[in-house]
């Protein structure tokens, strides 16, 4: 299987959000059956838009047959995900071993 890399910077806001699922919209016909990484260590901050919107890329992925993964998840965000329960909805990996094994396509939003 093959990686896409996204990796959104700033705050998982309305607007950058918004970015995100832009990017992941012209993907859905273009990508079946791949990995879906969303690297998080450039987002600072995260709200209610930003969790949604995780949510609903992560519905579209299984949908098209893919696999989402977050990755680097800041203490802050993590403890929002822990707060809202989303820590046991998603596939959390811990380091980059995985992405190193796998030629990966980056795309910043």
């Amino acid at each position: 299987m093959q990686v896409i890399l996204f990796r959104p910077q700033g705050n998982l806001d309305l607007k950058g959000s918004y970015r995100l699922k832009q990017i992941v919209d012209k993907l859905i016909f273009q990508s079946q059956n791949f990995y879906w990484v969303i690297d998080m260590a450039l987002v600072n901050k995260i709200n209610n838009f930003g969790l949604t919107t995780l949510v609903v890329v992560q519905k579209i992925a299984e949908k098209r047959g893919c696999k989402l993964y977050l990755l680097n998840l800041q203490d802050d965000i993590q403890v929002v995900f822990q707060i809202t329960g989303l820590d046991q909805k998603f596939n959390v990996l811990e380091d980059e071993t995985f992405l190193n094994s796998l030629k990966a396509k980056l795309l910043l939003c």
